[in-house]
């Protein structure tokens, strides 16, 4: 695969040792990042998009949890370095931005406090001058007076506020990766534009990888590059967002996508669901692990599991039908110019 790409997850498996024996939370997932792209990690809570940071981050309790494949960042397998070789790469080459920046920030420091702390373990700083960088880096994620906000506590900054703080934190070393898990989440709509500019334009500005992990496909057609679909523990589509979006080939993704409320659309026709829930990871069905709740699923795909095959143009997809799905959009296609 050659040095161009910053990191490079293959055949990763992240096992937790539970009661009733072990669980696979992420199976054999294989994706890369490139310097200066975002890649989206997208699908429903539980499948697996979080456990897969965290498994890149090495965050996960160790004595409970099995890793398998590799993670190889600038060349290098994390999966192989100790405990204090990851202390020099979390939170300095790359670093996360959490959901909920309430929890993620503690309550009894100010937000100089924790930021210059980063700063001072990873850059070597002084304190003063950690204080200093601190400051620079609230201006950039565009807090007002940010000499006045480091003296203050998360509880007397607003929401959208905290989740800058945390960009701030987690850009303060300069980080190659930067890994957002939802930034977005329970902020408005507006809040939600300017954080994601932020991270854009500091992508721009330090050549950094992202991977933006979401549910809201919103927020994946804005700011991603190309975008990794998960399911069960599993990728089950990649393409290019424009590909994506225009031609889905996995019934989950079309499913997905037809789940978006549109503008324009009839406001008295009922938004499309996906039927059922994503299965417990104690209860993987056979066969394809969507089939149970697929419109398109026959025999094959209730006994078998497909394997994750190149189709088309870099467009990776898991399923056994994806045929049917591009005859119809080549259909749809026809209508529409028509």
């Amino acid at each position: 695969m050659g040095n161009q790409y910053l990191l490079e997850v293959n055949e990763l498996k992240t096992v937790f040792s539970s009661e009733s024996g072990p669980v696979t939370a992420v199976d054999g997932v294989t994706f890369n990042v490139k310097h200066g792209e975002v890649l989206g990690l997208v699908g429903e809570s539980g499948c697996g998009k979080s456990v897969t940071a965290e498994s890149i981050m090495r965050l996960l309790n160790e004595k409970h949890t099995k890793y398998d494949g590799e993670i190889n960042f600038n060349g290098r397998n994390l999966l192989s370095l100790t405990n204090e070789e990851m202390l020099g790469i979390r939170g300095n080459k790359i670093s996360m931005i959490f959901q909920d920046a309430m929890t993620s920030l503690n309550p009894v420091y100010t937000i100089g406090d924790q930021i210059a702390e980063t700063i001072m373990i990873h850059q070597k700083m002084k304190k003063k001058e950690a204080y200093n960088k601190a400051i620079d880096m609230l201006k950039l994620t565009g807090i007002p007076s940010p000499e006045k906000r480091i003296h203050e506590y998360p509880h007397e900054i607003s929401g959208g506020m905290r989740q800058r703080v945390m960009i701030a934190m987690a850009l303060s070393c300069k980080p190659s990766l930067l890994i957002a898990d939802e930034p977005t989440t329970a902020l408005d709509v507006t809040i939600q534009a300017q954080i994601l500019d932020v991270i854009n334009e500091l992508k721009e500005e330090l050549n950094m990888g992202v991977i933006m992990i979401t549910h809201d496909l919103g927020v994946v057609a804005e700011v991603c590059t190309r975008v990794v679909v998960m399911y069960l523990g599993q990728v089950i589509e990649e393409a290019d967002v424009d590909t994506l979006f225009s031609s889905p080939l996995h019934p989950y993704t079309k499913g997905l996508l037809k789940s978006i409320p549109k503008i324009d659309g009839d406001r008295n026709k009922k938004l499309h669901t996906i039927n059922g829930v994503v299965p417990s990871l104690n209860n993987i069905p056979n066969g394809c692990r969507f089939a149970p709740r697929c419109t398109y699923a026959t025999e094959e795909c209730l006994n078998e599991a497909p394997l994750l095959q190149v189709i088309k143009d870099n467009q990776k997809v898991r399923c056994w039908n994806y045929r049917q799905l591009l005859k119809e959009e080549v259909q749809n296609n026809a209508t529409t110019i028509i």
